[in-house]
């Protein structure tokens, strides 16, 4: 097999002789040290190496950009590597984006285009999902269910959403709806002019929202995590310990005051270490569990050394729980699945009740892999399995299937009404069955 040290050195050689004797052999190593480099790591780290040890790239490939030679590697490895990626003297790109929300630069939201939901006109418009706590748009005053109609006077279509996702400053056309209790139509009760400041980096919180509700003699703790990080993305902001003290206090409170059930909002949860998930699912899994393994890892061949059996934290105070409700999305990946997967196993399906919509599907961790040349490498390099080793998990499928944007009123987070978390807490209470459908002592009560 020909190495790439080969083809380098028959290119550089015509090369030279077209320059008509000129060397410049440094100038194409430089060119291609980030492919050749990425190259050998991949065959080192990678969990797939051995599907790519007798893929040999052709040399033009090592001139290209990193990404796209990287895609050529993963594509040999037929696993449907969508997690590995590289970053390369830039932070330009954020790899945990959500939706039309990155933490780089944004304006802080996350938005949905659709048609005109009353039918009264043929124009699309932007239903706002999310916004980022500290963020552009929340300075603007904008709110989760505004629809925004135009931008600096701009209809909106397919090929200008970039337009709300990072820019200048913008004027914008927000529009709210409402329903007509006599038929349910839908109509738009009023129109307001919005000032959005220019983007900027957005840290959204770890652990943005927690409180305790009370259903009945019942406390029940709810709280939204967006991603299983001991610190900031930017270390620099908050001490790097922050969300881990954060989480040790809200679950500090929720032992203290009693809680007996407790809603884990995991829907904007796309990333993250073992540490963290191995902590809050500690917290959370049923008492007879701690001391048991809450996750296995598998590396390849060259690093099993680094495969292990990682417990439940025993040091935390865990809440003595029998059951608990989790609320996915297709943003719900990574360490929220790893921890979703882990309870499964540790307390039963019958007792981790997901509600909202399928995850990602993401049974592998990355690991940085770092370079002289300012390239960070993050390769797929383990599968995180459960207790009993299995890892062919993939997508997980919830227990009460639910498109929340299939409502007209998007709620906000953590509000008992919001149709996830309500729906988790009808199910608490006996108000519904297991497939989302009203119990029968619900319908009875109906009829009558």
């Amino acid at each position: 097999m020909k190495t790439f040290l080969t083809h380098i050195l028959l290119v550089c050689g015509v090369l030279m002789a077209i320059s008509c004797g000129e060397d410049r052999t440094y100038e194409y190593e430089e060119k291609t040290q980030h492919n050749s480099w990425m190259h050998k790591m991949m065959l080192e780290h990678y969990l797939w190496a051995d599907s790519i040890a007798d893929y040999e790239p052709s040399w033009k490939s090592f001139f290209g950009k990193p990404s796209e030679f990287l895609s050529q590697l993963t594509k040999q490895s037929k696993q449907n590597d969508s997690w590995s990626y590289v970053q390369i003297d830039t932070l330009g790109e954020d790899p945990h984006q959500r939706g039309y929300f990155n933490h780089v630069e944004s304006y802080g939201i996350d938005f949905k285009l659709m048609n005109d939901p009353t039918g009264q006109t043929s124009k699309q418009v932007l239903r706002v999902l999310t916004v980022y706590p500290h963020s552009p748009a929340e300075r603007a005053g904008l709110v989760r269910n505004d629809f925004i109609c135009l931008f600096n006077g701009n209809k909106f279509t397919s090929n200008n959403l970039s337009k709300l996702q990072k820019g200048v400053a913008r004027e914008l056309e927000v529009c709210h709806i409402a329903e007509n209790p006599e038929d349910y139509s839908l109509y738009w009760k009023d129109t307001v002019m919005v000032s959005l400041p220019a983007s900027e980096y957005v840290e959204d919180d770890a652990f943005p929202l927690s409180h305790i509700l009370i259903m009945g003699d019942t406390l029940v703790g709810y709280l939204m995590c967006t991603r299983l990080t001991e610190g900031p993305v930017e270390e620099h902001v908050t001490p790097h310990t922050r969300y881990r003290q954060s989480l040790d206090a809200i679950m500090t409170q929720m032992k203290s005051v009693g809680v007996k059930e407790v809603v884990l909002d995991l829907r904007l949860c796309n990333y993250g270490t073992i540490d963290m998930a191995q902590r809050l699912a500690s917290y959370v899994v049923s008492p007879e569990a701690l001391g048991t393994t809450f996750v296995q890892t598998f590396w390849n061949q060259k690093h099993a050394d680094q495969n292990k059996s990682i417990p439940y934290d025993t040091s935390v105070e865990n809440l003595g729980l029998h059951r608990v409700y989790i609320l996915t999305s297709s943003y719900t990946q990574g360490a929220a699945e790893w921890l979703i997967h882990a309870l499964q196993h540790s307390m039963g399906e019958e007792n981790v009740i997901l509600v909202g919509a399928s995850t990602k599907g993401q049974n592998v961790m990355t690991s940085e892999v770092w370079h002289d040349f300012y390239v960070r490498l993050f390769p797929v390099v383990a599968y995180v399995a459960d207790g009993a080793g299995n890892y062919d998990y993939g997508s997980l499928t919830p227990t009460i299937e639910l498109d929340e944007l299939a409502y007209v009123n998007l709620v906000d987070y953590g509000d008992p009404e919001e149709i996830l978390l309500n729906t988790a807490l009808r199910h608490m209470l006996g108000l519904i069955s297991q497939n989302g459908s009203e119990s029968e002592e619900e319908s009875d009560k109906t009829a009558e």
